[in-house]
């Protein structure tokens, strides 16, 4: 999935890159900016309120929280590893010949806010998002959709959607059906793997 990482690295090279000095002057003591009065409740408030309006960003997410992302001694920001670590859990345990299906999970998983919420536990935030995909028809369906999109990108064939409750088409790679069970396979892999870490 190249896109995704050229912006993901596109994301930390202009984080960690110093910022340009300014082309103006400094702000006199008498001018306006200078004289800013802080930031009241109201504007902190107002401000709230927009982000919770803004859909998820991992990019914004690592340029609002900047350098408390990194910890220990990784010199890798924690939503990278997170993600990362789903990357990796998918490979390994997701059966997906035509990786459409592991794409669109991945690109899904990664615009989710549930992983910026447990970027110490990112598996357990995969959980959650397919407890969500397996029990809530529209968010499956969209899912579905976004899958078949993806196998067309690859392949160069028409997308066949399936409605919900219809026969799938007779050329469609991913069926609501298959689509389905390769997500069960996945639970139960992530299951074990969790109790196994609970232990």
């Amino acid at each position: 999935m190249p896109s995704f990482f050229h912006q993901l690295i596109a994301t930390i090279l202009a984080f960690i890159q110093p910022p340009k000095k300014a082309e103006h002057p400094p702000l006199s003591s008498s001018s306006p900016a200078a004289t800013a009065k802080p930031s009241t409740a109201l504007d902190i408030a107002l401000q709230a309120e927009i982000r919770r309006e803004r859909k998820f960003s991992l990019a914004e997410a690592i340029g609002r929280e900047g350098g408390s992302f990194l910890k220990g001694e990784s010199t890798v920001p924690r939503p990278l590893s997170a993600i990362a670590t789903i990357n990796q859990f998918l490979s390994a345990h997701l059966a997906d010949p035509s990786d459409a299906l592991a794409t669109t999970l991945l690109a899904w998983v990664s615009n989710d806010i549930r992983v910026s919420r447990q970027l110490d536990t990112p598996l357990t935030a995969l959980a959650q998002i397919l407890d969500s995909l397996l029990n809530e028809p529209a968010t499956f369906c969209e899912f579905a959709r976004q899958v078949a999109i993806a196998h067309s990108k690859l392949t160069g064939d028409r997308p066949h959607f399936q409605q919900i409750g219809k026969p799938p088409h007779p050329d469609a790679e991913h069926t609501h059906s298959s689509i389905r069970k390769a997500l069960l396979e996945l639970q139960r892999e992530l299951q074990t793997q969790l109790s196994l870490t609970a232990i």
